[in-house]
């Protein structure tokens, strides 16, 4: 009999992707020997690949699935409940899985079935490749009896009736994402009504706090301070507390805060009225769902320790290829027209400093990488025409426009054009290419009105292409590629929007558009990532410091979280309420390989750092 082999994934993709085993318990071997055990497992993988978000495409490639076979002296249908409890199971399975082990006020709790953790554990990583493995699964092969439950990192359940499958799922949410229960009771619904006294709980989808400022999950609420706690509270308690009344009425799937959980009626709280960590058929709520995201997400992108140093007064910070040579930055202060341009050695660091805080491109001769564009340009993107970089500029209120040539060297920046006050006024302008030939989408948040513009040359004014009207209040615009096609993607801080829309001469074709507060209500700059030729975003909140990498789903079609940032804290600087170029990505050279970094320039620190990415 092999002993592993994967129902997801393979061996190659253990150290880099998450991976649960899953163990028998209970399973003769001529069981094993006629697949009953494989049929299980495939069910299992069947159920999860269409439960969120494991159903999630861009995750799919990091899912593994391994069976680690090992069978028992009986079948587990001969497993049952024991009162009193022995310390050892009688039943002649492979790791002592026995039903009733754990007790409250006194009584057993039928449904809680484990074993031997610690054997389960210390045999799925004596096999080869399996040492990495952190999730364990085990599969009690009786359909008699209901069970299930975690213990000592490891989840256990039995087969009993056709939701078995979502009863595995659900032990996977505590072995793997640390959530807790999110039922009223411990036994079951016969309990008696109780209240929550104790500290805090630790777990991210269970809380005492009802402050939609502190509250764990405020990242995700969907409904205001006014109705939260979104159920009834009564004295005195009650099991179930309905919802409270409003008008319009609070939708199904709301994110507030409900009171009933982690085994207590009252004075706890969970994320939303239905959620499979409270009923094990329901979908994961939003809290939950995200939560597991982002614990696998950090197998799509593994962030490294970073660096910081100073970085003197700027109000735009923006890396550039610079032909030969190293990855360059370019910082410019829109106060007083100056910019500097600096190698972006390792973490800019450089003992030799520019009395503006940059390090010089060469120390011999500090001027070098030095001068004036002129002031008040709010926007100041890169584009090419021939294969020669170029930076457009433009001024909100009086629509000044500018355009600006990168000599060969990498050195210094000269006006090739300036088109007169007049022109459309725009508090967003980006950069993009478009069937070839760079183009610029302008975008005013006060009217709404957005504008697709052609470069030709840069030596004359940008020729209009079409209009367009997306609405009032977006406060951050992003030009996102995927494959070949170009994207804009947008936010909106006051409602927490997110909509993409896929650009072409003629228009736009709305791909995507989010609920209300589907992202939080705080985000003050929005980046591309092209990490590994593949479309990310770095969203970050200089309102609370945080920052988060997300990934762009295939054809513009929805944005997914994928890791938190190390908090870069606040800093980051805003003009006209709306992110400045601050935060991106650069490859830096290293002494082995080349790597992808984040940078982030604290405007209130004057500082820049940088995050190493690794994308797998």
């Amino acid at each position: 009999m092999q002993v592993v082999d994967f129902a997801l994934g393979d061996a190659s993709r253990v150290a880099r992707g998450w991976t649960v085993a899953v163990v028998p318990e209970g399973y003769t071997q001529s069981e094993l020997d006629a697949g009953l055990f494989e049929t299980d497992v495939a069910t299992f993988v069947k159920r999860l690949l269409a439960t969120p978000p494991f159903s999630h495409t861009d995750l799919r490639p990091l899912l593994n699935v391994v069976k680690v076979r090992k069978a028992s002296a009986h079948s587990g249908t001969t497993i049952r409940l024991l009162t009193p409890t022995p310390a050892v199971s009688p039943f002649g399975t492979a790791f002592g899985a026995l039903f009733g082990r754990d007790t409250f006020q006194g009584r057993q709790i039928e449904r809680t079935a484990y074993g031997d953790s610690d054997a389960v554990k210390k045999f799925v990583r004596s096999q080869p490749a399996l040492g990495p493995v952190s999730h364990f699964l085990v599969i009690i092969n009786n359909t008699q009896v209901y069970g299930g439950t975690m213990a000592d990192e490891v989840g256990w359940f039995s087969k009993f009736g056709d939701s078995w499958p979502d009863v595995a799922i659900h032990e996977l949410g505590h072995q793997a994402f640390r959530l807790a229960d999110e039922y009223p009771y411990t036994r079951g619904l016969s309990d008696p009504v109780s209240a929550h006294t104790g500290a805090e709980p630790s777990e991210p989808n269970v809380t005492t706090v009802t402050d939609t400022a502190l509250i764990k999950w405020a990242e995700h609420l969907t409904l205001p301070q006014s109705q939260i706690p979104t159920t009834v509270r009564s004295t005195p308690c009650v099991r179930d507390h309905p919802v409270i009344t409003a008008s319009p009425p609070i939708p199904a799937d709301a994110v507030g805060a409900y009171e009933g959980a982690h085994y207590h009626d009252c004075g706890i709280f969970r994320p939303s009225l239905q959620c499979r960590m409270r009923e094990n058929t329901r979908p994961f709520c939003r809290v939950c769902e995200t939560t597991a995201r982002l614990e696998i997400g950090h197998y799509m992108v593994d962030i490294g320790l970073g660096a910081e140093t100073r970085a003197g007064a700027w109000t735009h910070v923006q890396t550039f290829a610079a032909g030969t040579n190293p990855p360059r930055m370019l910082s410019y202060n829109a106060v007083t027209g100056t910019y500097a341009i600096s190698d972006a050695d390792r973490y800019y660091i450089s003992a030799a400093r520019r009395p503006d805080g940059t390090p010089p491109l060469n120390p011999v001769d500090p001027a070098l990488g030095t001068g004036s564009i002129g002031a008040d340009w709010t926007w100041l993107v890169p584009f090419e025409i021939g294969g020669a970089l170029h930076y457009f500029g433009h001024q909100f209120g009086p629509g000044t426009q500018g355009i600006f040539a990168m000599d060969v060297t990498g050195t210094s920046l000269a006006a090739t054009h300036t088109t007169p006050p007049g022109h459309a006024s725009h508090t967003h302008v980006v950069t993009l290419d478009l069937g070839g030939v760079p183009h610029y989408l302008g975008y005013n948040s006060l009217t709404g009105d957005a504008g697709l513009f052609r470069l030709d040359r840069d030596t004359v004014d940008p020729v209009p292409v079409s209009t367009m009207q997306w609405g009032p209040g977006h406060t951050a615009v992003v030009a996102v590629m995927i494959g070949s096609e170009p994207y804009a993607l947008t936010y909106r801080m006051p409602t927490g929007e997110v909509m993409i829309r896929h650009l072409a001469p003629s228009g736009f074709t709305m791909t995507f558009a989010s609920r209300s507060g589907f992202w939080k209500r705080n985000i003050t700059h929005v980046a591309m990532l092209d990490l590994a030729g593949h479309p990310y975003l770095v969203r970050y909140s200089g309102l609370d410091g945080n920052a988060f990498i997300h990934h762009v789903r295939d054809g513009g079609t929805g944005v997914d979280p994928v890791c938190r940032v190390p908090p870069p804290g606040l800093g980051g600087l805003s003009i006209l309420g709306v992110g400045a170029p601050a935060i991106g990505r650069v490859s830096l050279p290293s002494a082995s390989v080349p790597s992808q970094d984040l940078y982030f320039y604290n405007a209130l620190k004057q500082t820049l750092s940088f995050t190493p990415l690794t994308v797998h």
